[in-house]
């Protein structure tokens, strides 16, 4: 019984992976496109900047990340000075950036689009980019 609990554990996991779109993935899916539709599904681009090549677009997301690190906790369970790692969220919470830049040709078509930051910051900006 335990092998097939196994089994389908194994099927699930490989499944779910398969629909998963990666952060680049989602952003590439804009080339093509017009701009018009990026400015849609993402909002107003915090600047503009004209070039000889086309307009390039910027957006920037910030985004708390406050995944437990581990930290040094001192106890005195036995009357005695322990010091034990544990896992805690960070005080302040950390704040990670993410920004998109979208070149677009003279026609309004997307050309290229391309982020940096993390994946944990750049992941609401890929979700949003995607739909």
């Amino acid at each position: 019984m335990s092998a097939r609990l196994l089994w389908l554990a194994a099927i699930l996991t490989v499944a779910a992976c398969g629909s998963v779109q990666t952060i680049d993935a989602s952003f590439a899916g804009l080339k093509g496109q017009p701009i018009a539709s990026a400015v849609t599904r993402l909002g107003t681009p915090e600047s503009r900047q004209p070039s000889a090549s086309g307009t390039t677009y910027v957006w920037t997301d910030r985004v708390r990340d406050d995944t437990p690190v581990p930290t040094q906790k001192t106890t005195y369970e036995n009357g005695r000075a322990a010091t034990v790692e544990v896992m805690a969220r960070p005080e302040p919470p950390v704040w990670r950036t993410c920004t998109l830049n979208v070149l677009a040709d003279g026609a309004g078509t997307i050309v290229s689009a391309a982020s940096v930051g993390t994946s944990a910051a750049c992941a609401p900006m890929a979700r949003k980019a995607a739909t």
